[in-house]
């Protein structure tokens, strides 16, 4: 009963009291420290990232896979850079080792077609699709061969335009 008395009491000068600084205080105290307030401000907008530079990660990433024999992440990781550049030569022929060291043979041809399709004189592409023909017991195709022949392209007094084998190419 004591208890509902001083209940009852508290309301009742609650009211009158609400507008006093010394609740407030009271109030402040029971109820801890506010919490500092926030700035949220707006981010300067940021430039969208490069689509080029995330492909070239992807196929870093794919061709340590590809040395680590880790043929599945390497596959991964070269699909999802074609869906970012469908054209990019260097994916399109490392899709195809990867697809030679897997026996797939089928699939490789088609990777290599698909990637001299974008640049015919791709020495790397054509090195790979005559290693893959000799993977298969059978000879390079005689284009392919000639195309080999050929010498090579090079850039004003400088060193031949492609001088860094792709990624298990002839080995």
């Amino acid at each position: 009963m004591r208890k509902l008395l001083v209940a009852s009491a508290a309301c009742a000068l609650l009211v009158p009291l609400s507008g006093c600084a010394t609740l407030k205080q009271l109030a402040s105290a029971l109820m801890g420290p506010k919490p500092a307030q926030t700035e949220i401000r707006a981010l300067a907008a940021l430039p969208p990232p490069d689509p080029a530079a995330a492909v070239d990660r992807l196929y870093g990433r794919a061709a340590e896979a590809i040395k680590a024999r880790d043929y599945a992440l390497a596959l991964e990781l070269l699909q999802l850079a074609a869906t970012r550049a469908p054209t990019d030569v260097r994916v399109l022929n490392a899709q195809g080792v990867v697809y030679d060291k897997l026996g797939r043979f089928d699939l490789s041809e088609r990777y290599y077609t698909q990637a001299l399709a974008v640049d015919p004189h791709s020495r790397i592409v054509l090195g790979n699709m005559a290693y893959s023909a000799r993977l298969q017991g059978r000879e390079p195709p005689a284009g392919v061969l000639q195309a080999l022949a050929e010498p090579q392209t090079t850039l004003a007094g400088g060193p031949p335009a492609e001088i860094v084998p792709m990624p298990g190419g002839g080995s």
